[in-house]
C-alpha cells in the first residue's frame, strides 16, 4: 500500500497584515468567522492588536467613521510559512472599516506594551488563492554550432 504523504501543519505565529495596499504590522489577529442562521449571512468582527507607537493612524480611519464619512477599506490577512517566508493562505475582509478603536490600558506596578486594537467590521470575506509559485527553467546544453 502506498504511503500518503500528509500536507504540512500550518502555524499561526507568521503573519501579513494589509490594510488597503500598505502593510503594518500586527501582534495578533482574531479569527475570521462566517456563520448563517436560517437565512441570515454574518461575519463575526476580526480584532487587530499591536503595540502602540506615536502613529495615529489606525485612530485616524476610526475618527473618519465617527464623522460620518464612508471609508471602507480592503484588508488581507495572509498566512506566512515561516517568517518572511512564503503565503500558504490568504484573506481578504471586503469593505472594512472600524467599528472600534481601543487605546493601552495603564498599570503603574506592571511592565506590559502599550498595545492598540482595532475592531473591523466587514460585508464579505473571501479566501484567496496563493500566488503561482514560479517554475524554474529547464535548462538545456547548447551545441557547439550556437556558439558555445
Amino acid at each position: 500500500m502506498p504511503v500518503r504523504e500528509l500536507p504540512p501543519l500550518l502555524g499561526t505565529s507568521h503573519f501579513r497584515v494589509l490594510i488597503g495596499r500598505q502593510e503594518l504590522g500586527f501582534a495578533e489577529v482574531s479569527r475570521i468567522s462566517s456563520e448563517t442562521c436560517e437565512d441570515e449571512h454574518r461575519f463575526d468582527a476580526v480584532v487587530l492588536r499591536r503595540a502602540l507607537t506615536q502613529s495615529t493612524e489606525l485612530y485616524d480611519w476610526r475618527r473618519k467613521i465617527v464623522a460620518g464619512k464612508r471609508d471602507r477599506r480592503a484588508v488581507t490577512i495572509q498566512q506566512l510559512a515561516s517568517a518572511g517566508g512564503e503565503v500558504v493562505n490568504a484573506w481578504r475582509l471586503d469593505d472594512a472599516w472600524p467599528r472600534k478603536w481601543s487605546g493601552p490600558s495603564f498599570n503603574a506596578a506592571g511592565n506590559d506594551v502599550a498595545m492598540e486594537e482595532i475592531e473591523l467590521c466587514f460585508d464579505d470575506v473571501v479566501w484567496l488563492q496563493p500566488p503561482e509559485k514560479p517554475t524554474r527553467p529547464t535548462s538545456r546544453s547548447r551545441k557547439k554550432s550556437e556558439g558555445a
